[in-house]
């Protein structure tokens, strides 16, 4: 209940927003194919981080931009598997 029986406000919890789960998909732009890691609760520098060292171990092109990860190519199997690896859910 909002209100204590002497009749004072108590203010509710805040309650944030659930989170999305994170999704890796596939998206294709003109004649390029990307795959795409979404939903990523991370700050711009923890992603950057998490950016090089996938196109460092796919050994493929990528970037950081809108709050997602573009890595050049179809990897959505070995993306999965190295969000796994790191315990990224």
């Amino acid at each position: 209940m909002p209100f204590t029986i002497g009749g004072d406000w108590i203010p509710s919890e805040i309650v944030s927003k659930p989170r999305k789960p994170i999704k890796v998909v596939l998206e294709k732009r003109k004649n390029s194919v990307l795959t795409v890691i979404l939903h990523l609760n991370m700050d711009p520098t923890e992603m950057g981080v998490l950016a090089s060292s996938l196109k460092k171990r796919l050994g493929c092109g990528g970037t950081v931009k809108d709050e997602k990860i573009e890595i050049q190519g179809d990897k959505v199997q070995q993306v999965t598997e190295f969000l796994k690896e790191l315990k990224i859910k």
